[in-house]
């Protein structure tokens, strides 16, 4: 998703659940952060929703109503409204309502006190983005321009599942602090991708390999170096944030384990020296494709050992720090986005969710089957608004 100047090595997060480090107190936020907040949404054929438009709360939205209403719907297109993608799906084709030439989705915001108005539409010929009428001419500037942090159930494959969504999870951050991520990651896959091609089809002394390994080393150190930052940025709020939400005799460590070299020096040697093997495995064996984000609990893989509320909490807590990190990076609180949080957590925990939302400043969109599931203590009418969604039709609850 974003670039780089300054290096910073692979540097390790890690640390125990009372580790410290960030803002103290109840909230993990800096002072200076400003309000970000959607003042109108409106949807058109979008997914199951043939039309919605609504005015959020400035705190806190809960959705309430029975599966397949569509919900997580409402969120996805906030979700693509700010980022041109969805959590869900990679197929555009499957955002659009049955039967609909086009989706959009239109929005009037407000940031640090400045309005705002942004557009996506979606169609046979892909994505259209608009930030005050006015067509976006680069990507990586729009993605950061609304900031939005989305908890749904798929998020347990950050724990859970291969390294592909801990990487996915480091450039979502590493953007807002690089916003040429974007470029360096394709131009490194890119490269890649023809360095193998000649590799295979010419061989190992083959000419253009230099080229292509250099490419390949420029882009992928900076992309090294941003992911190191990133993970030492979500360790630091994800320990304060598994303080609050586990039970006090586990630990939390998080380390970055490169695939590769922050060096491009050292990057290009190894490409060189690796060209026979990858060539035999049809993949390039080094670089930071092979990144990942080492979780453990109490000193044991979460990945093979937590259980399932273990993952829950700590998938959670993963979003939270990504919601700090990007909050840091960008200087205004992140949308927040959650997808039935309430059936993914026990009461205990619920209530330590709560008092986190209560103490960020973030504005909150929640789906949840029941709107007292979640609750939000001495919030008044203009803080919190609740909704029923009834087979794409919203209406106040």
């Amino acid at each position: 998703m974003a670039e780089l100047s300054d290096s910073a090595g692979p540097q390790h997060s890690s640390g125990q659940g009372s580790s410290g480090g960030g803002s103290s107190g109840g909230g993990l936020e800096p002072a200076a952060s400003a309000r970000l907040s959607i003042r109108r949404l409106r949807l058109r054929d979008f997914r199951n929703i043939a039309e919605l438009s609504f005015e959020p709360a400035e705190r806190f939205n809960v959705i309430s109503g029975d599966n397949g209403q569509g919900k997580t719907s409402l969120l996805e297109a906030i979700y693509c409204l700010a980022t041109t993608r969805s959590f869900r799906t990679d197929q555009v084709k499957e955002l659009r309502r049955e039967g609909a030439s086009f989706a959009r989705v239109d929005a009037e915001l407000e940031d640090a006190g400045r309005s705002r108005s942004q557009r996506l539409t979606l169609s046979d010929e892909g994505r259209g983005v608009f930030v005050d009428e006015q067509r976006a001419s680069r990507l990586s500037e729009y993605a950061v321009r609304t900031p939005v942090v989305v908890f749904h159930p798929g998020d347990l494959e950050l724990t859970m599942g291969g390294a592909s969504a801990r990487r996915d999870l480091l450039d979502r951050v590493g953007l807002f602090s690089d916003p040429t991520l974007l470029d360096d990651r394709r131009r490194y896959r890119q490269a890649l991708r023809e360095r193998q091609k000649v590799l295979e089809v010419r061989g190992e002394q083959a000419p253009e390999l230099e080229a292509y390994e250099l490419l390949a080393a420029r882009h992928g150190a900076r992309l090294s170096q941003c992911r190191a930052r990133a993970a030492a940025e979500l360790g630091r709020a994800a320990l304060q944030g598994f303080q609050r939400l586990a039970a006090s005799e586990l630990t939390l460590e998080m380390a970055y384990k490169p695939g590769g070299s922050c060096d491009e020096a050292e990057l290009v040697a190894e490409l060189a020296q690796r060209r026979s093997g990858d060539r035999r495995r049809h993949v390039a064996s080094y670089g930071p494709h092979k990144d990942d984000l080492s979780l453990r609990l109490a000193g044991r893989l979460a990945r093979k050992t937590a259980s399932q509320g273990q993952h829950r909490i700590l998938a959670l807590c993963l979003k939270l720090a990504e919601l700090e990190a990007i909050q840091q990076a960008r200087g205004a609180h992140p949308l927040l986005l959650l997808d039935d949080v309430s059936s993914e957590l026990d009461p205990t925990r619920i209530g330590a969710v709560h008092a986190f939302l209560r103490d960020s400043r973030s504005q909150v969109f929640v789906t949840t089957t029941r709107s007292d599931l979640f609750q939000t203590p001495g919030a008044t009418s203009l803080e919190r608004r609740d909704y029923r969604l009834r087979g794409g039709a919203l209406e106040s609850a």
